[in-house]
């Protein structure tokens, strides 16, 4: 196996794992949202004041 079979190899990987990491973190997401909306505490819109 040459360096640049290697180097190919290892950005692949990366790749991969990163796009496991963005599914991840998506479905993170939208469990935390959907759990929000459900207690009644999700953002409505821009018009809601923090207090």
């Amino acid at each position: 196996m040459s360096y640049v079979d290697a180097g190919y190899a290892i950005v692949l990987s990366v790749l991969a794992l990163y796009s496991v990491q963005l599914v991840w973190r998506r479905r993170r997401l939208a469990r935390v949202v959907a759990r929000l909306r459900a207690e009644g505490g999700g953002a409505s819109g821009p018009e809601q004041q923090v207090s």
